[in-house]
């Protein structure tokens, strides 16, 4: 597959997105250690979630995915404007605390903003950030993943800037590591239930 199969996402495909993402991260370890399983609002809050991501980075405009139907999802924020905050998130915020309860809701704010943290920590120079990437279960497997990331890995390429992200599985790391990115920090923000990996990925050089 190449790039001329992804276009930017329309804000009228951010339901259907929304739900794709939901069914990507069903398995996550870090959302179910927030979000349990068993609880009856968990498709309704991740909807919530992925749609609050999604609206906040639709404005930058580097929300990527595939033609047609839509089977993945890669939402990148650009330089100086790669740290959302609380406000960015005011309506999902009180989305979750109605579908949640204020301790759960507040328990994520707590690991988003130490994240954050080590965010701006680990990367204080302008660069790219991965807020989201997303692949449909049935599509897994496929590229797809590795697509959605090309377009700004070569911009990033280009204007000689690096990339972060952080993930929460070891397969998902070593799908980035893949795709250029390498360790940074390993942290348990969660009481030994599950890690979160942060990377970065340098620039390569443009010939």
């Amino acid at each position: 597959m190449m790039t001329s199969n992804l276009v930017r996402l329309e804000r009228s495909q951010i339901n259907p997105a929304s739900e794709i993402l939901v069914k990507a991260f069903d398995d996550d370890p870090v959302l179910n250690c927030l979000i349990s399983p068993s609880d009856r609002m968990k498709v309704n809050a991740l909807n919530s979630l992925f749609k609050g991501i999604l609206l906040a980075s639709l404005p930058y405009n580097h929300i990527y995915t595939t033609v047609g139907s839509i089977k993945g999802v890669a939402a990148w924020l650009p330089p100086n404007h790669s740290h959302l905050n609380i406000f960015h998130f005011l309506p999902t915020v009180f989305s979750l605390t109605f579908k949640l309860g204020l301790s759960k809701v507040g328990r994520l704010i707590s690991i988003l903003s130490v994240l954050e943290e080590y965010h701006k920590g680990d990367l204080p120079q302008p660069h790219w950030y991965l807020n989201l990437l997303g692949v449909s279960p049935a599509h897994q497997g496929q590229g797809i993943g590795s697509l959605l990331l090309q377009p700004i890995l070569q911009q990033a390429d280009s204007q000689r800037l690096p990339c972060y992200l952080e993930t929460s599985t070891p397969k998902a790391v070593r799908f980035y590591q893949k795709n250029g990115f390498e360790v940074l920090k390993t942290l348990d923000l969660l009481e030994g239930s599950s890690l979160i990996w942060t990377m970065k990925r340098e620039p390569l050089s443009i010939k």
